[in-house]
């Protein structure tokens, strides 16, 4: 309905956590269609990633690793043999390797036709004053139209290759399909090389989350219940508190209600409302606590409540997690 909601960015662990704890790393040039291409593009998915204004990686740069290739004689197929990964990533001080190998990088056309019609001859009609209009059609044109459906694949499977054990540390297999359709005479079909772009940006996405922390934005809806709240001052400053987060005034907001909750200690939503402040500010051993609150002073379930428990908790699990792969150089 019409309750306030504000938007919360929360920072998640990789998802293969101990990929991101190799912090200093170089990229290998993949193999297949493309591979040495989509390998740059990688690179620069890696050298974009920063937490808190920090540079996460640190890449070896591509000059280095081109230059120990040729020194070395490694041949293009050696390059994903994670014994090659391994001699060559203690050569350029790198702690993991990223290879990988390019699956598919294609596209295929499927022709097809439309049914279209146009009025070849229209009524003629007249009105009241005898002048002639064009009435409804009475004569069609039936044709068909020649029309593409274009679908690009774009897989790849990248590993990385800790460099002090030659174990593989992430492994996936990462794949997206994109597709396009059009007709000659409406809109025509997307080119192939936009479509595989669209399906090398989805893989990419998918592949960052992987391999380093990354930020969510969850929305998080606030609570304007008056339950438990006599005094018409603190009930002000709660309304007033919701009108500053609908406008992105969050601190405004927190103060009003932690004024009010000292009024009127026994509201659920005032409770909540604070343990949204905590949460928004990182405090998540405040926020569980105060949603704890809230709930048993609502006594009987309640979907915000409970999801904001649920959500809370998840992060206190995850915080390890994040502080290791932050603390990690």
């Amino acid at each position: 309905g019409c309750a306030t909601k504000i938007k919360v960015n929360m920072l998640q662990p990789a998802q293969y956590h101990e990929a991101s704890l190799t912090k200093a790393i170089a990229v290998l040039p993949f193999t297949g269609p493309g591979g040495p291409e989509f390998a740059a593009e990688i690179e620069g998915v890696l050298a974009g990633i920063g937490i808190d204004d920090k540079q996460y990686f640190t890449l070896v740069d591509r000059a280095s690793v081109d230059k120990v290739i040729s020194e070395m004689k490694f041949s293009q197929s050696g390059l994903v043999d994670p014994k090659t990964a391994v001699k060559l990533g203690k050569i350029i001080g790198a702690q993991g390797i990223y290879t990988g190998v390019v699956t598919q990088n294609n596209y295929d056309d499927s022709p097809y036709s439309e049914r279209r019609s146009t009025c070849v001859r229209y009524e003629r009609r007249r009105d009241d004053k005898g002048r002639t209009y064009q009435g409804a059609c009475i004569q069609w044109r039936y044709y068909n139209v020649r029309c593409t459906k274009r679908v690009a694949n774009f897989a790849v499977s990248p590993k990385l290759v800790d460099v002090a054990t030659g174990r593989i540390i992430y492994s996936r297999n990462l794949s997206s399909i994109t597709n396009s359709q059009g007709c000659e005479d409406t809109r025509p079909v997307q080119s192939e090389s936009v479509l595989l772009e669209q399906a090398k940006a989805s893989v990419k996405n998918e592949f960052r989350r992987d391999i380093a922390p990354f930020y969510v934005t969850r929305e998080i809806r606030l609570i304007d219940s008056t339950d438990g709240i006599e005094s018409k001052e603190a009930r002000e400053k709660l309304k007033r508190g919701l009108e500053y987060a609908d406008k992105g005034r969050m601190d405004s907001a927190c103060e009003l209600w932690g004024e009010a909750r000292n009024i009127a200690s026994t509201s659920y939503a005032l409770l909540y409302n604070l343990g949204v402040c905590a949460e928004s500010r990182g405090d998540l051993d405040a926020a569980l606590n105060l949603y704890k609150q809230s709930d048993k002073i609502l006594g009987k379930p309640d979907d915000d409540i409970t999801l904001a428990l649920n959500r809370v908790g998840e992060a206190i699990k995850n915080r390890s997690k994040l502080k290791e792969a932050l603390d990690r150089r």
